[in-house]
C-alpha cells in the first residue's frame, strides 16, 4: 500500500516519512495527525517504532480488505434478492395471467351454453 504523510507536527511528519520511505506516494492513503484516511492517535496507537507502525498499517489494510469483501458480498446478496423479487413477480404475473385466461375461457363456455343453444 502507498501512503502520503500530512502531519501538523514536523517531528511526526519526519518520523513517518523516515519509517515509510519505500511506501510514500503523492496519491497514496493519507496518514495524518489531524485529518486523513489514517489518523495517528486514533488508528495508529502512539508511541510506536517502525515495526509497530508497519504492523498497525498492515492490520488496517487487512481490515479494509475484509470490509470491501463484506460490502461486495452484501451488494451481491442485495442483487440476488432483487432478482428473486423479480422472479417471484414474474411467477405471480404468469399465474395471474393463466388464471385470467382460464376464467375468460370458462366464462365464454358458460355464455355459449346459456345463450348458444337457442
Amino acid at each position: 500500500m502507498k501512503y502520503k504523510i500530512e502531519c501538523k507536527s514536523i517531528l511526526l511528519q519526519k518520523a513517518l516519512e523516515n519509517f515509510l520511505v519505500e511506501y510514500l506516494d503523492e496519491n497514496g492513503t493519507v496518514i495524518s495527525d489531524e485529518d486523513g484516511d489514517i489518523i495517528i492517535g486514533r488508528d495508529i496507537k502512539k508511541p510506536f517504532n517502525k515495526s509497530q507502525l508497519l504492523i498497525q498499517l498492515e492490520s488496517i489494510k487487512q481490515n479494509h480488505q475484509i470490509k470491501e469483501k463484506i460490502e461486495k458480498s452484501l451488494q451481491i446478496d442485495i442483487e440476488n434478492l432483487d432478482n428473486l423479487d423479480n422472479k417471484s413477480d414474474e411467477s405471480f404475473e404468469k399465474k395471474l395471467d393463466k388464471l385470467i385466461d382460464n376464467f375468460a375461457k370458462d366464462l365464454k363456455t358458460l355464455i355459449k351454453e346459456k345463450y348458444g343453444k337457442k
